[in-house]
């Protein structure tokens, strides 16, 4: 659970921003970005550049309080914060009630008094910005008729609500041949051969890791909680002295040889250089005509949930008899939302390949729900909020000047 990461900090700790009198800390901006990244789904290997994006956030966030606070007409009462309080707790228990939400955060170290008292200086200072821009900004934006209707033949594509697919899943791994596995196994231990002779760490992941994301960053993967992390990679970093690194590990995308730059209880701040493992042609032939031959059984009429306890290759997914729930369109790949918009309810799609090549799937579209057309009322509020975001930007550039900034990540 993403409130599990609250209490992940990372060990070198730094001011990161200077906002006035206000620092930033890197464990604040690292807190913030696990906790988010949690709920947005960010991999590990895009958490150093969402981190840098929330600290920008926070630093606008900041100016722009500093320039609303001047406005001494805005008041923010303790009732109104407790309030908003209670919102952003509800928000962080999703669907787990008190008892399940309160032993989580127990396992994790944390109370509920902890979270409400972590969260309170952020919604006071996000209190005072909304009554700024409903005072003092929205009164003073016009949208017209006109804006509306030209917004909407503009964007019209892309405001229309996203159809949605309840769907079920059989998925079957492509692996690599004995021959390639070896192949890319002895590329991995050629860099850490190279790395344990003296070689620049940052330098070699620019120049050879298949996270291209990271390695833009020397490999910088940020802070890791172990809980993200298989068994027999712990074993192996628990073992790794701080600033050593790790014999290559073989993942489910290849084999990591990780750098290990800091360490507490429970996460680690980690770079690594990935070597990707990439079947054959011949091993996705061999994949997909078994794919094809539990097909045609779906499409014959047997059980699905049966067949997807039995063949698949998903643990996750395959205690659920494949059922993985609604899913929008708008996160499928293009081909994919293609099939099943073109899918009648009980339809059997596939056997089709995934993007990364990883694993080949059969899927049964168990139902569907078409995205609806915005209503008039709502388009205006997407013109509103675009000229809000206008006139803050405004005052954000305006605070830049006025007050002291630097930013130092």
């Amino acid at each position: 659970m993403f409130f599990l990461l609250i209490s992940q900090l990372d060990t070198v700790d730094r001011i990161v921003a200077v906002v006035g009198n206000r620092a930033f800390w890197m464990s604040e901006v690292d807190e913030i970005a696990l906790i988010y990244g949690g709920v947005m789904g960010i991999t590990p290997d895009k958490l150093g550049e969402f981190r840098k994006a929330v600290l920008e956030e926070l630093v606008n966030m900041e100016l722009l309080y500093l320039k609303v606070r001047q406005d001494t007409t805005i008041k923010v009462s303790d009732q109104e914060i407790n309030q908003a309080l209670d919102q952003q707790i509800n928000v962080l228990m999703g669907k787990l009630n008190k008892e399940e939400f309160e032993e989580r955060l127990k396992e994790a170290g944390l109370t509920v008094d902890y979270l409400r008292e972590y969260y309170r200086d952020f919604v006071q200072r996000n209190l005072y910005i909304q009554k700024f821009v409903e005072m003092k900004v929205k009164p003073n934006i016009k949208v017209s008729d006109d804006e509306v209707m030209n917004f909407y033949k503009t964007y019209k594509d892309s405001l229309k609500q996203p159809d949605e697919y309840k769907i079920a899943v059989i998925s079957f791994i492509v692996k690599p041949s004995a021959r390639e596995e070896q192949e890319y196994y002895q590329r991995a231990k050629n860099i850490y051969e190279r790395l344990k002779k003296g070689e620049d760490f940052s330098r070699l992941a620019v120049q050879m890791s298949d996270d291209r994301e990271s390695a833009q960053n020397g490999g910088n993967l940020g802070v890791i909680p172990k809980n993200a992390l298989p068994p027999d990679f712990i074993n192996e970093i628990e073992k790794t002295p701080v600033g050593g690194i790790t014999k290559p590990l073989r993942g489910p995308h290849g084999y990591h040889i990780f750098k290990l730059l800091g360490k507490q209880d429970d996460s680690y701040l980690l770079a690594h250089i990935l070597v990707k493992v990439k079947p054959s042609q011949k091993a996705k032939d061999n994949v997909m005509a078994r794919a094809k031959r539990v097909a045609n059984l779906a499409k014959a009429g047997q059980d699905f949930s049966k067949l997807a306890r039995t063949y698949s290759e998903d643990p996750i997914s395959r205690e659920n008899g494949g059922d993985i729930g609604w899913v929008s369109e708008v996160v499928l790949p293009k081909n994919l939302a293609e099939s099943f918009r073109n899918a009648k309810v009980g339809d059997i799609v596939g056997p089709i390949e995934s993007p990364d090549g990883l694993t080949i799937n059969i899927f049964k579209v168990l139902d569907k729900r078409e995205g609806r057309e915005p209503t008039y009322e709502e388009i205006r509020n997407v013109v509103l909020g675009r000229k809000i975001d206008e006139q803050l930007k405004k005052l954000i550039e305006d605070a830049k000047k006025e007050f002291y900034y630097k930013i130092n990540l």
